[in-house]
């Protein structure tokens, strides 16, 4: 079977095989999931190694694994692109929104004072996810990157999210608030 997260998401192998990832848990099964991930992830088909470890630790044990170094390692890398330079929200969106419509996103895009809203319509990411069953660890892997992608690039702008497309969604409701410019 064909690695599609190996193949179009190779950024996720920094986020989840950091090497500081295990100073993340001190629990001690949290702490077995997350090396037996670290250390499983670059050498097996992904998606079958998270269903794999599902089953062996519980979904909700490995969600939590999975999330965690999601969120602290996107946090990292996105505040060490806001430290060079203008980490305003418009160089944000330029540097993650930018790209998108090419990659074959479709959105729609409004600012009215300090919030800006996207409408995404088109998500190739959910319909890859729908086409080899991944929509679940698709959802914890690529849209939780969102949240701690904006607060690590500047803390001063907050991102909220009502639905996805990943999650069955007619579409995703992309909201960002600059308190900057409050």
């Amino acid at each position: 079977m064909e690695d599609v997260i190996a193949n179009e998401f190779g950024w996720l192998d920094r986020i989840i095989t950091n090497p500081e990832n295990s100073a993340l848990f001190e629990d001690g099964q949290l702490l077995v999931i997350v090396n037996d991930l670290t250390t499983r992830w670059e050498q097996e088909n992904r998606l079958s190694l998270l269903n794999e470890l599902s089953a062996t630790y519980g979904q909700e044990n490995l969600m939590l694994v999975v999330d965690r170094l999601i969120d602290v390692n996107c946090r990292k890398d996105w505040g060490e692109n806001g430290k060079q330079g203008d980490n305003s929200l418009a160089r944000f969106i330029t540097l993650l929104w930018g790209p998108l419509t090419q990659a074959g996103f479709e959105f729609t895009s409004k600012q009215e004072g300090n919030i800006t809203r996207f409408c995404v319509t088109r998500c190739p990411v959910a319909d890859l996810a729908k086409k080899i069953g991944g929509e679940q660890w698709m959802y914890h892997l690529i849209c939780l990157t969102d949240e701690p992608s904006v607060t690590g690039f500047n803390k001063d702008i907050r991102f909220s999210r009502t639905r996805t497309i990943m999650q069955g969604g007619a579409n995703c409701d992309h909201t960002y608030t600059d308190l900057t410019r409050g």
